[in-house]
């Protein structure tokens, strides 16, 4: 008879593993961050080495956290960091006044203004680095807690599976406030004026003494989350005290009012004329709107003549003048292509281009534009034949319930286009045409044709981003992922 032993098998002695399996253990319990995950980088040197290179990545800091920051970060500790968010909380608003009571602004100001002077004070002593990023984000505790419940404002919680995102747009959250336009996990009220304008609060930067100069900031970054407006006049300080910037990921939401959108594109295109730095190579500017989100009050039908008379002539004419000198260009909704076409020069050439993405208002599904579509296509080949270095140029529009891209590829096998989008667009033999004379000076001049349909639901221009699938970055992986979580009125 045969009987079982109860000896338990012997344990595995961690030496034993070989070196790649125990980087593999220790990559998933850093990636996993469970409860008490940092702590295990004291065990030994091999554990540290690993785990503080995840700990120590991305920095969150407080206000509160720059005073002892620099004492708990050594300079050898500085090489692990790639990623400072200077994520600063602003007085917190109480229900029922919030719609009667505002926080003082002159205390956001300073609150906002002390934190990036100390923070850009501790940076100033660091030397130059490979890469690191600083991003600014402002909110109050309050904000998620009243009316905007299904608004991010953070992006710590931020995930990244889409098969969850689904599940989530069909299940949602309930929440009941019928105080603050919530009935039973719906918005049914849409906050009132008062509500948005401290949403979209103003931030002037100031201070009484000079804002240091920067030398290891190479990546700055002002996300779609930081709902407060920060004027160009204060992003132009921050940007010409960063002396060695190479990439600007910038969103900044549209003027709550229509109103205000050409005094502000004015001001936006003198900062970026005058501040943007001649080290950068990137530039992503991505403008969210309220206009976006069903949750938003819409705004009269009516223009402001003086909203007429100002269009945004100068920005695109300076992001057209500005592209002359990046490598990666892409400008969503902010200004039209047409607008940024129509400053460019025959004789200019953009010798250091590699990739670009813009938008276009006229891309939709309105057979009275075709003509316009044409001739906007047609341009927009000419203009890349001027680009020697070009491997990818898209123009793309998207929101609720539509979606569309014109992409231009070149690869190892000559060139390509692709129309991908919720309506089909048949390519006239001009556009072909035309096309193929910037295919026929790469070394495989052959053009492939493509057409691809995309079947998947819109709620959001950023399920529009989603489905189309954009060989280029428009938009931050974290802001997109926001933005179709609250295009589909999900709550937090």
């Amino acid at each position: 008879m045969t009987t079982r032993s109860l000896t338990r098998p012997e344990a595995l002695i961690w030496g034993s593993l070989p070196t790649e399996i125990r980087l593999m253990i220790l990559e998933t319990i850093a990636f996993e961050k469970y409860t008490g995950w940092a702590s295990f980088a004291s065990v030994c040197r091999e554990w540290q080495d690993v785990l503080e290179k995840v700990n120590f990545y991305k920095m969150n800091l407080r206000v509160s956290c720059l005073d002892d920051f620099e004492h708990i970060i050594s300079p050898q500790k500085r090489r692990l960091i790639h990623h400072i968010c200077l994520d600063v909380e602003l007085p917190r608003y109480f229900s029922p006044c919030c719609l009667r009571r505002h926080s003082p602004s002159g205390n956001i100001n300073r609150i906002v203004s002390d934190g990036i002077w100390k923070l850009f004070s501790l940076l100033s002593t660091w030397g130059p680095v490979d890469n690191l990023a600083l991003e600014i984000n402002a909110r109050s505790p309050s904000d998620c807690e009243h009316w905007f419940k299904n608004l991010y404002f953070s992006s710590d919680d931020v995930e990244h599976d889409e098969d969850a995102m689904l599940d989530a747009c069909k299940t949602g959250t309930a929440f009941h406030d019928p105080q603050h336009g919530w009935m039973h996990g719906q918005q049914v009220g849409a906050p009132p004026k008062s509500a948005m304008f401290r949403l979209f609060q103003t931030i002037w930067l100031a201070s009484k003494e000079t804002l240091p100069r920067v030398q290891a900031v190479t990546h700055f970054i002002i996300r779609r989350q930081l709902r407060r407006y920060i004027p160009p006049a204060g992003l132009g300080l921050l940007l010409s005290r960063l002396d060695r910037l190479e990439h600007i990921s910038y969103e900044p939401w549209a003027p709550f009012e229509d109103a205000n959108k050409a005094f502000y594109d004015r001001a936006l295109s003198f900062t970026m004329r005058n501040n943007l730095p001649d080290t950068l190579n990137t530039l992503i500017v991505f403008e969210d709107s309220h206009k976006f989100y069903d949750l938003f009050p819409m705004q009269p039908a009516h223009t402001p003549w003086f909203y007429l008379v100002y269009p945004s002539e100068e920005l695109g004419a300076v992001f057209a003048s500005k592209s002359l000198n990046l490598q990666h260009l892409a400008i969503s909704f902010i200004v039209n292509a047409e607008e940024l076409f129509r400053h460019c020069q025959p004789t200019w050439s953009w010798s250091h281009l590699k990739s670009l993405a813009l938008t276009s208002q006229l891309l939709q599904d309105d057979w009275e534009k075709r003509e316009e579509v044409e001739a906007l296509l047609c341009r927009a080949s000419v203009l890349v034949q001027q680009m020697p270095e070009i491997h990818t140029f898209v123009l793309w529009n998207g929101g609720k319930g539509h979606a569309c891209a014109f992409i231009y590829r070149v690869d190892g096998y000559g060139a390509s286009i692709t129309w991908r989008g919720t309506w089909h667009l048949e390519l006239s033999p001009l556009v072909v045409e035309s096309w193929q004379q910037a295919a026929s000076k790469l070394p495989y001049p052959e053009l492939r044709l493509k057409q691809e349909c995309i079947q998947g639901v819109i709620n959001s221009h950023g399920d529009a981003i989603h489905h189309l699938k954009l060989p280029c970055q428009v938009v931050d992986p974290a802001s997109l992922w926001q933005i179709r979580r609250e295009g589909c009125g999900l709550v937090r």
